[in-house]
């Protein structure tokens, strides 16, 4: 009687099909290795080599032959260690079952399962799991021929010992269990695709080394900045540097805007790959504004940068090295790096085992929700403590974040000797405190309209657009070209065009006169003689005042005036940024805070933090390890906007409908439409002006609404050449603005 062969895959198109022992050795090889970065290759190895285990089964492969549906194979390796009593005596094979039976679905507590693998094991009830599908082995009988044909396959295999785990805290092991499943989703994933032994290029730290410091001398000799303050950029970059030669771990670097961080950080990764042999380097932006920005400064230095983010234009393979991180310098969002780590499903778990054994760093790190905090930080610590990352919290405005109360053991390094003496030397500003009544916007833009460099930053898109018609009004005959429009209405391309004819204006000392919202506050290189900023969080008050007299260049430094609008209604977006703004508010009550001053810095957190508490949805979450309710409420965006086409380039417009019209929306298709796309976060006013773009024709979620639109047919002048997309009114505006 022949033996019974178990596949693991249908037949590809030359009609080779892949045995269920040939995919369970590759799958677990690779994972070991995955594993190695983890300190847990044994734990990696035994998920990669049980994963499938449902395969040995009639059921599964009636699946391949086309005969049957609805079947989960994954729930079947958590079924078979627990009906062994291997996960009773070895805490350790809890994770290797939790990782198996979600690597198509969605990761769940072990212990929450263990009434339906009990089921299962012993063939009682439906049979039917919690992922809806039936289990494709049940009861003892079909276990026992599972193990009997696995054995066959596999004669001569022994489990090894697992890994000793630590104890651990909720989070901890959730996070633990998270990079499990990473390790075997993308070993899996990277075997099912036949991509096995691709990995992205080398970091090669000590030529990029060679890079930067001929990129800095270029710099110096063609800097129009002010000789001491070139002088102190240079004894930060040095610091950086020599910081990087320090061990792994955390670190802050708290420095004044207009200091030079963005390449001393750069500096400090190089140096610390170099020494401490770390694979890859992963810039964490708070802003998507920033990164197409940042990007290109880097890509002087560190070629093949891969940007991961949700207006990524990607190609096919670069798309599969982001899903994975595999690439020697990342630059991503705060909102996909950190969700990442509060995820509950394959494939976003996929990159995590890649973030091991790396240096991040975290720009304008002043970024994240109160309430998200603590959860947030003990994140990035267990990242350093656990799995050799070193990661670097900078920013001008250093969060006091040990003062959380729910925060344990959060003890960085800074890095910068002497900066509280640079917040004094680079006193740049003075600032100038209206809070005692509010300021019609009319007399805001009145005061614009007379100046030759200025900025106005306010916190609404509806003040956006009311300021900008006022100083329309108020502008000097035959200037109108002075006037620009920064806000996220304007489309990537449009913004960046924006941008760098305001930095040829400015360098021209030409009129130039700027209403903006928060996109404009961080890591953008600009330099006013005057700014105003609408009243707001103390670190973006401090970042707006970095974009004025940023070279130091005016004698008697520049203005800040922070005031508040006058308004009826809401003046700030959302009830965290107005708690700040009011801290703000309470403190210049008392006395103007000087925000040169690092001690009024660290006095603003501590009120702020005062309080703090977690978002009790997410720590209850957190504390019964359910991982899906955790991904629902870690959000640091609490509304996700839909994406509008707009005719910002015609023909690349004309090219999009075409190509949507006829094919839907696929992964090409998005990343074309990226540039001349906008995020909008009022639905309502989309449908009404806009169409929807369907999915792909032919995709299992067709029916599902897709998130794309496009201006709809005689609707294109709703995209303005200088205020972008305007759907209605400001008064119909719903307050929302993310940056």
């Amino acid at each position: 009687m022949m033996a019974v062969i178990y596949y693991a895959k249908s037949a590809d198109e030359s009609g080779n099909k892949t045995t269920n022992r040939e995919h369970l050795k590759s799958v677990a090889e690779l994972a070991l290795r995955f594993g190695e970065a983890l300190s847990m290759p044994r734990l990696a190895w035994t998920a990669g080599i049980l994963h499938d285990f449902g395969k040995y089964s009639e059921a599964f492969q009636s699946v391949l032959n086309g005969t049957a549906t609805s079947i989960d194979h994954a729930i079947c390796s958590a079924a078979f260690l627990y009906g062994a009593n291997m996960t009773g005596k070895h805490q350790a094979y809890r994770l290797v079952a939790a990782a198996a039976a979600a690597h198509h679905s969605a990761l769940r507590a072990f212990e929450s399962m263990v009434p339906e693998l009990r089921e299962i094991c012993l063939g009682k009830g439906s049979g039917i799991c919690a992922s809806g599908k039936r289990s494709a082995l049940f009861g003892p009988a079909e276990y026992n021929a599972a193990q009997r044909a696995f054995s066959s396959d596999f004669p001569d295999l022994k489990f090894p010992k697992l890994e000793q785990l630590a104890d651990a805290t909720a989070d901890e092991r959730m996070l633990r269990t998270r990079m499990l499943l990473s390790c075997l989703v993308d070993a899996d994933y990277t075997v099912s695709s036949g991509h096995i032994g691709s990995e992205g290029e080398n970091l090669e730290p000590e030529r990029r080394l060679c890079g930067l410091y001929d990129h800095m001398r270029a710099l110096r000799e063609s800097s129009g900045s002010d000789k001491a303050l070139n002088s102190m950029r240079d004894e930060v970059f040095r610091q950086c540097g020599d910081a990087g030669e320090m061990p792994p771990g955390l670190f802050t670097l708290t420095a004044p805007t207009g200091i030079g961080k963005t390449m001393a950080l750069l500096h400090f990764a190089l140096r610390h790959c170099a020494v401490h042999g770390k694979r890859r380097v992963i810039l964490v932006l708070p802003f998507l504004t920033l990164t197409e920005q940042s990007q290109r400064e880097y890509e002087k230095l560190v070629p093949h940068i891969l940007a991961d983010h949700s207006q990524s234009r990607l190609s096919e393979e670069e798309r599969e090295l982001a899903s994975r991180w595999d690439a020697p310098f990342i630059i991503t969002t705060s909102v996909r790096f950190f969700e990442s780590l509060f995820a509950s499903r394959p494939r976003d778990c996929r990159k995590l085992h890649n973030i091991a054994q790396s240096v991040v760093l975290f720009d304008e790190a002043q970024s994240l929700p109160t309430e998200l905090a603590a959860a947030t930080m003990s994140s990035a610590a267990a990242l350093c403590r656990e799995y050799g990352c070193t990661m670097v919290f900078s920013t001008a405005t250093q969060p006091d974040f040990a003062s959380l109360p729910e925060l344990r053991d959060w003890q960085p390094r800074e890095i910068l000797r002497g900066g509280r003496e640079l917040y004094a030397a680079l006193r740049r500003t003075q600032v100038l405190w209206k809070l005692d009544r509010p300021t019609p916007l009319q007399d805001i833009a009145a005061e614009l309209s007379v100046q030759n460099s200025a900025c106005a930053i306010v916190n609404l898109r509806r003040h956006a657009v009311r300021l900008f018609e006022e100083l329309k009004k108020s502008c000097p005959e035959g200037e109108e070209d002075s006037l620009f429009f920064l806000t996220t209405d304007l489309c990537p391309a449009h913004r960046s065009e924006v941008i760098d004819t305001i930095k040829f204006r400015l360098s021209a000392h030409l009129p130039c006169r700027v209403v903006a919202t928060q996109c404009i506050e961080a890591g953008v290189d600009l330099d006013f003689e005057t700014m105003y900023r609408a009243l707001a969080p103390l670190e973006a008050i401090i970042q707006a005042a970095g974009r004025c007299n940023r070279n130091g260049t005016l004698p008697g430094g520049g203005t800040v005036t922070v005031f508040i609008p006058e308004d009826e209604h809401e003046i700030y977006p959302g009830k965290a940024y107005r708690n700040a703004a009011e801290t703000v508010k309470l403190m210049c009550a008392a006395a103007e805070p000087d925000i040169h001053d690092p001690e009024t810095i660290e006095e603003y957190y501590r009120r702020l933090f005062r309080s703090a508490k977690d978002k009790a949805e997410l720590t209850a979450a957190i504390a019964a390890e359910d991982y899906e309710s955790v991904e629902r409420e870690y959000r640091l965006i609490e509304k996700q906007g839909v994406q509008v086409v707009v005719p910002y380039d015609e023909a690349l417009y004309r090219k999009i409908r075409l190509a949507a019209a006829e094919e839907g929306v696929t992964p090409p298709l998005i990343r074309q439409a990226a540039p001349i796309s906008v995020s909008s976060f009022n639905e309502e006013l989309v449908r009404r002006y806009c169409e929807q773009i369907p999915y792909q024709k032919g995709r299992k979620d067709e029916q599902l609404k897709s998130d794309f639109y496009i201006l709809s047919a005689g609707r294109e002048g709703l995209y303005l050449r200088d205020m972008g997309l305007q759907l209605a009114a400001p008064e119909a505006d719903d307050d929302i603005f993310l940056a």
